[in-house]
């Protein structure tokens, strides 16, 4: 994703699209598809500069849409008036993490256009029912995590697919960071990161708490929060820790339930 500002400057980041949907009645287990109720773009708030709405041109995103053996983006824009409608934030100022409406343009865009219905080639999210605790994996520090987005030329520019880069844990999972609502975990920072997604694997072979095996016939994945960038930043690369910062799942949940930034 991309945001313009009126001087010609852009700032480039990473984002994730996060779905809330109706239940189905006497739902049973195994996969189902959900009529989606709402549809949100999630990044990092420093890639959006809400304090700079006035300046923003537009902010734009993309979906992958196939055509003959490529893909190629198909690119959705907002300009600032817009954007300030549809962003919710935390209201405390240090979260790093904007929540953007998109549900109704994404379903006005997919409505006008049967070509695009026909070569859009799908997308994942991620919902409340990946936070932790929703799911059988426990996750502990020492743990692999993955970061999900677009670093600055490291795409794959035939595909479009986003990066996987894996990371380790150190803050237990619920414990707050330098008391900020974030997790220390170590990861390398790469410029056009920020705003990315942050999973562990749930394994498909695990022991529930009562000592019993379990196995799931699927694999499945534990929603952990939104990238911000490295803690621990200096102007010298070769003094880097290497350690990034990120923002608890469930401030995208506390976004949302805030007023638009703008209204």
């Amino acid at each position: 994703m991309e945001v313009e500002f009126r001087d010609g400057r852009t700032v480039q980041g990473s984002g994730f699209f996060y779905l809330e949907y109706k239940p189905i009645e006497g739902e049973t287990e195994g996969l189902h598809w959900h009529d989606v109720t709402h549809m949100y773009l999630v990044t990092a708030k420093h890639v959006i500069q809400p304090n700079r709405l006035g300046d923003i041109v537009r902010l734009t995103y993309a979906l992958r849409v196939g055509d003959g053996d490529h893909t190629v983006w198909h690119r959705l824009n907002l300009d600032g008036k817009t954007l300030g409608m549809r962003l919710h934030l935390c209201k405390k100022e240090a979260t790093d993490v904007a929540v953007v409406d998109i549900y109704e343009q994404w379903t006005d865009e997919m409505k006008k256009s049967a070509d695009l219905q026909a070569h859009f080639l799908g997308a994942s999210a991620v919902s409340p029912e990946k936070f932790p605790g929703r799911t059988p994996a426990e996750i502990q520090p020492g743990d692999d995590v993955m970061v999900i987005g677009y670093p600055l030329g490291m795409d794959d520019p035939f595909n479009k697919l986003p990066i996987f880069k894996r990371g380790l844990l150190n803050t237990p999972i619920g414990m707050h960071f330098d008391g900020k609502d974030a997790f220390l975990f170590d990861f390398k920072y790469y410029d056009g990161a920020s705003g990315s997604l942050i999973i562990a694997k749930s394994p498909q072979i695990f022991v529930t708490k009562e000592g019993k095996v379990a196995f799931s016939n699927y694999s499945d994945f534990v929603f952990l929060g939104v990238y911000e960038g490295e803690e621990y930043r200096t102007d010298d690369p070769t003094q880097r820790p290497d350690l990034g910062l990120g923002w608890y799942y469930y401030n995208v949940e506390e976004a949302i339930g805030n007023p638009p930034f703008s209204h």
